[in-house]
Order: C-alpha cells, then structure tokens, then sequence
C-alpha cells in the first residue's frame, strides 16, 4: 500500500504566532519548517519583516529565508517550484514538511497550482495601471467584461488589483482569465494538505501587532532601513512592503518619525483584516484558537496518521 505524502499548513492573520506554533508542531512531528513569506525570502531585510532569528528556530531546519541576495522578483511560480522540491527532499529523509506562513497566494498556489502563461509579455502590469489612472478603473474594468463577464462579475468593479492582473492575463495570452485559470498545474497534486488556521481575539491581535512594531523600532528598524536604502536601488521588492515604505517616507522627510510609526501600526492592523479575510473564504482550512496548541498538535496527528 502506497502511504500518501502529506503536507502541513500554518496559516493565519500577521502577528498571531504561526512561528512559535509550526516550531512547537515540528518538534512533535519530527517535522521541518518552509517558510511561506513572499518578503522574509529577501536576504538583509531582517528586522522589518519580523524574521525569525537562528535562536528562536530551536534547532528546526528553515527552508526559504533569505534566499534571495539581490533585487530580483520572487513571484508564486518561484515558490511553488522550489517549495515542492524541499518538501519532496524532507519527506525522502523521513521527516513531515510543515508549510508556515501568511503569503495567501503563495498557500493557495500550491493546492491549485500556477497556470501557463506566455514569457513574452507584449503589456506589462505598470501600463495597464497607467491606463486606469488616466481613464480610470471603469474603463478597465468595463473591458473585462466584454471579454470575461463571469469573472468579472466574480471579483466587482472596485478590485484594481484583480482586474489589471486579469487584464494583463488577456492581453499576453489572448484567453479569458476564466479559461486560463482552468489549465492550472500544481506539482503537489499527490499530496494531502493538513490546513491549520490560527485565530485570536481582534484586540488581542492588534494589541501583538502593536508591541511588535515597537520592538522592531527598538530593535533598530529606522537604522536597517538607512543601511539597505545605501545599499539596495529604491526599485527592491521589499521597500514597498508594510513598514519598510513608511520609514523610508520618514528619512525622506515627507512625514514625522511618529506618523511613520502610527501608519506601520495601521496598516499592518488593515494587513491583518484582508488576510482573514481571504482565508475565511477557503473552506477547507481548520481553524483553531493559538493558544490551543494541544488541540492543533492533536488534529494534525490525526490527520497525518489518518490513511496510512
């Protein structure tokens, strides 16, 4: 009988405590750690993205942290690719990949898998973006529905986002995003996925998201980010991530060191709620207070000996 692979997910809102929980799981589970943060891959942007130090890893093997030395994209295909080979690595060496993290497109990436699109790209994102600020998201928008008005329909007017990338999909493929989304591949299809959602109270949640902003100003945040903006172009994927784009808007004067401060706190509070949010709309994520360990060290045991 074939014993079927399964994977662990971590997952859950910024500032709920996946790390310590997958660290905690991975000693009970014999398991090792990938990370699935579409910043932390950065090398050098360490105290801004809350990475977690070589101490707090408790001797648990980490897998994609600081992985990428220069300014080069790091995109859901990426993961994907190399997230499977370490996971099809750990699992030949007898121990159980535990996924970790908050990227929601990363997680859902490996279920559903990336569909083919063409390299060549005739429009790029920045136009399409330019065309919504000249003529507005209506126009775009409108246009999407000529030529897919199921989806859409599917995501509204007002998701700029989601329309510029489905337009983006039409122009460099010429199919609907709804028939390209149909061709998708995931290298995991073999696999089981154990999805573990971590919730906390909201008050209890910002008041975490708050005391980690400050540590990380304490801990010498302002200074990181002098020392990466000499360093890196300000073009660096991570400088337009939560925390690092508002302190680089202090040390170029355009707002005090204490809006900069209050608007990190902000953001990452309406982070928060968008990433419940998209979670909440997967059903087949498990969710579980963090404080439960005992329940989720539990349901995951079950689940990785269920089938065997």
């Amino acid at each position: 009988m074939k014993i079927k692979k399964k994977i662990v997910q971590i997952l859950g809102p910024t500032g709920v405590g996946k790390s310590k929980v997958a660290i905690k799981l991975a000693e009970e589970i014999k398991g090792e750690i990938i990370s699935a943060d579409s910043i932390q891959v950065y090398n050098d942007f360490d105290i801004g993205t809350d990475k977690i130090s070589y101490k707090d890893m408790k001797g648990i093997p980490h897998f994609l942290i600081d992985i990428v030395k220069d300014c080069s994209q790091f995109n859901a295909s990426n993961f994907l690719d190399m997230s499977y080979k370490i996971s099809e690595d750990i699992i030949n060496r007898g121990k159980q990949p535990i996924i970790c993290g908050g990227t929601a497109l990363y997680l859902k990436t490996m279920i559903n898998g990336i569909f083919p699109e063409k390299k060549e790209k005739k429009v790029s994102r920045e136009y399409l973006n330019g065309i919504v600020n000249k003529k507005g998201l209506k126009y775009l928008w409108e246009e999407l529905e000529d030529i897919d008005p199921c989806y859409a329909k599917k995501i509204g007017k007002n998701d700029r986002k989601r329309i510029v990338r489905a337009m983006e999909i039409y122009y460099n493929n010429g199919i609907p995003p709804s028939e390209i989304f149909k061709r998708t591949k995931t290298q995991y299809k073999d696999y089981t996925f154990i999805r573990v959602g971590l919730l906390m109270q909201r008050e209890e949640l910002y008041k975490n998201i708050e005391y980690r902003i400050e540590r990380m100003i304490e801990n010498g945040f302002v200074n990181e980010v002098k020392y990466l903006k000499s360093k890196y172009p300000l073009s660096c994927p991570p400088f337009k991530s939560i925390g690092y784009r508002e302190i680089l808007m202090f040390l170029d004067n355009e707002i005090g060191f204490e809006t900069a401060k209050k608007l990190i706190k902000q953001h990452s509070r309406n982070f928060a709620k968008r990433q419940l949010s998209w979670f909440k709309q997967e059903k087949d994520i498990n969710w579980f207070k963090a404080e439960n360990f005992f329940d989720i060290k539990g349901f995951v045991k079950k689940s990785l000996w269920k089938d065997q």
